[in-house]
């Protein structure tokens, strides 16, 4: 019988640790800058890399910045990809939310990561972002096709 609540309680402890993991990515979201959003992918100028798990899009224009927090990082995201995919869910087709975007990246293992955060941020919060990102070149959306519709 002790053994029996033993098992209970660990699996207790480890449901909360389990639970804890889970809310760690969203802790972040409140120091990141800028206000929830929304663009449509089809609008994206430019995107460039900040680090494996953020990313800083420009829609519809240069003035117009997006940070977007990836829900997981994806390794070897920071090699200055040449393409990636910006894909938007269910809801409005090709409009690229927190709650329906996905970040495609190409090479030999496709990752198709899902967000956790999409902010509007001023050109000032962009060019702060950027200067962190020690010196990485924007990369222009090549065609409509570099951005995967559902």
């Amino acid at each position: 019988m002790a053994v029996r609540g033993l098992r209970y309680l660990a699996l207790g402890l480890l449901g909360l640790g389990l639970v804890g993991c889970a809310s760690e990515p969203r802790h972040e979201l409140a120091h990141l800058p800028g206000k929830n959003a929304c663009f449509w992918t089809r609008t994206i100028f430019d995107w460039t890399v900040i680090n494996d798990s953020t990313i800083l899009v420009h829609a519809p224009s240069p003035r117009d910045a997006y940070l977007i927090k990836l829900f997981y990082p994806i390794p070897g995201l920071t090699l200055d990809e040449v393409a990636l995919g910006f894909q938007g869910g269910d809801g409005e087709p090709g409009q690229f939310c927190r709650e329906n975007g996905y970040v495609i990246s190409p090479g030999p293992v496709r990752e198709r990561e899902p967000v956790i955060a999409v902010r509007a941020i001023t050109p000032a919060e962009a060019k702060q972002l950027l200067a962190s990102a020690g010196g990485r070149v924007p990369h222009r959306m090549a065609s409509k096709s570099a951005t995967p519709q559902s």
